[in-house]
């Protein structure tokens, strides 16, 4: 027993190394440093609170923190929504060609950002962009989707380009719960003459509700740590993020690693860390009201 517990020991040891060095280290220190004065290259200076106060006065955050709140407003009820539809239709058992479609619609997941990035800002320019040409066929103005004066023309641009970009992995995990529902439910249901909304609405979506929940859970967390979709629709942060599409990831980012401000930079990403913990235990709240486990 003994010499299976030394074992054991010597097992674990590289996990628990791991855990320690590139987990539990990281949180600490910029726990700590969120308190001082450093910028990679002098030894951290104690200043107490000062970071945490200067953040919360200054008007970029709390519009960043606008900008990411409308951002999941929007990109978190879409994908939910357009994936639950999509995986429901690649869920019926006469579709043809199913693999196709389900490699259709997982594509843009695996699409790297930059290349994204590339494609859907022409696709947004205001002179050549495709969508402004569609709009002008049925006689609408074009509209200057990313450097509107409106920013939450800007931010709900962003949050579509987004949705198109996650919506095969929500698209994935409800599909597997939907596979999951009994054959033989749906079949007497269609017997007894509900319809494909019925089906919908009555059976498929109540069992398939702790997927549903999962999929928020993900994509709220996701949403206020966007950093990618910005960063690769305006091409650099210092060159083409203004102050109305600031995001937090992005503040957070220019401060640590181009200005090298680590303490603002780790207040602002603990600040993050507290919003996106409250958001997430106001939707477990509301859980047992409509997750059905049973």
């Amino acid at each position: 027993m003994h010499k299976q517990r030394y074992w054991g020991y010597v097992f674990t040891f590289p996990f628990i190394i791991n855990v320690l060095v590139f987990l539990l280290f990281p949180i600490v220190f910029s726990a700590y440093i969120s308190f001082t004065k450093y910028d990679l290259f002098n030894a951290p200076k104690w200043i107490g609170l000062t970071n945490w106060i200067n953040i919360l006065n200054k008007r970029e955050f709390w519009l960043s923190m606008r900008n990411v709140s409308m951002f999941a407003l929007i990109f978190v009820p879409l994908q939910t929504s357009f994936a639950f539809l999509v995986a429901f239709m690649l869920n019926q058992a006469a579709l043809k060609a199913k693999s196709l479609f389900r490699l259709f619609y997982f594509l843009p997941v695996i699409t790297p950002w930059l290349a994204a990035g590339v494609v859907w800002s022409w696709m947004f320019n205001y002179q050549y962009g495709v969508l402004n040409w569609f709009l002008g066929l049925v006689g609408i103005d074009p509209v200057n989707w990313l450097y509107s004066r409106s920013w939450v023309v800007v931010i709900a641009s962003i949050a579509l380009v987004n949705v198109w970009k996650g919506l095969g992995q929500s698209m994935v995990i409800l599909l597997a719960g939907m596979q999951n529902v009994p054959h033989e439910v749906l079949e007497s249901a269609q017997i007894d003459g509900a319809s494909s909304r019925q089906l919908l609405t009555h059976i498929v979506f109540p069992i398939v509700t702790p997927m549903v929940y999962l999929v928020m859970i993900l994509s709220t967390i996701s949403a206020f740590q966007t950093f990618d979709v910005f960063l690769g629709l305006f091409g650099g942060i210092t060159t083409g993020i203004s102050e109305q599409s600031m995001v937090p990831n992005i503040m957070i980012y220019r401060d640590a690693f181009l200005l090298f401000k680590l303490g603002p930079a780790s207040a602002t990403a603990w600040l993050l860390f507290f919003v996106i913990l409250a958001i997430t235990l106001f939707q477990q709240y509301f859980e047992k009201r409509w997750v059905h486990y049973d």
